[in-house]
């Protein structure tokens, strides 16, 4: 009698996914790092637009850390209108 003994790694990967549900009008919701709790979030052009900024400089908040952002799903970043607001002079 022949004996296979099969081995076989297994690799189990748990993705955990959020679906927002937005009411007309308000912001998406989600939980941010650096404040610590859930906060409105905004477009990057949202964003631009209440600091009256432009893209670059917008940029440069990003990359000092003075405004939070929050990764999505699909890869793109969302900005913690939290963190925006304290930004502001």
């Amino acid at each position: 009698m022949l004996s296979l003994e099969h081995k076989a790694k297994v690799r189990i990967t748990a993705v955990r996914r959020r679906t927002i549900r937005v009411a007309a009008g308000a912001l998406p919701r989600a939980r941010c790092a650096a404040c610590g709790r859930e906060v409105e979030t905004l477009t990057r052009s949202q964003a631009g637009e209440i600091l009256e900024v432009g893209d670059q400089e917008l940029g440069a908040f990003l990359a000092a850390g003075r405004v939070h952002t929050i990764p999505t799903v699909s890869g793109s970043l969302r900005v913690c209108k939290e963190s925006l607001f304290a930004a502001i002079p």
